[in-house]
């Protein structure tokens, strides 16, 4: 198992240039910090098709995500609660449904 320590502003930066380029880092309105990504899908049923890839990878490994759609757009968030910010587990966890999108 990963540690979940919350890594700090920098370390996430350098880990999402590194391993998740196509990801973002931003803030929840608690200020929270995430990493998200945005799959935007042909047709609905496309993007639900996706959300359940999402899903069972998440479940799989335990660790699941902040899933939003929005008809054909849906963002995925990761970051460990029970740390309050952004972990390597996170991290791998985007690494691993990265080729989903």
């Amino acid at each position: 198992m990963v540690e979940k320590k919350t890594l700090t502003e920098e370390e996430l930066q350098i880990k999402i240039k590194e391993l998740v380029p196509d990801w973002k880092a931003g803030e929840n309105e608690r200020g929270v910090p995430y990493i998200e990504r945005v799959k935007h899908a042909s047709t609905y049923m496309e993007g639900i098709d996706f959300v359940t890839k999402v899903a069972e990878a998440a479940e799989s490994n335990n660790h699941h995500p902040d899933i939003h759609i929005n008809y054909k757009r849906i963002s995925v968030k990761y970051w460990t609660h029970s740390s309050g910010g952004v972990t390597l587990a996170d991290i791998q966890m985007a690494q691993k449904i990265t080729p989903l999108f």
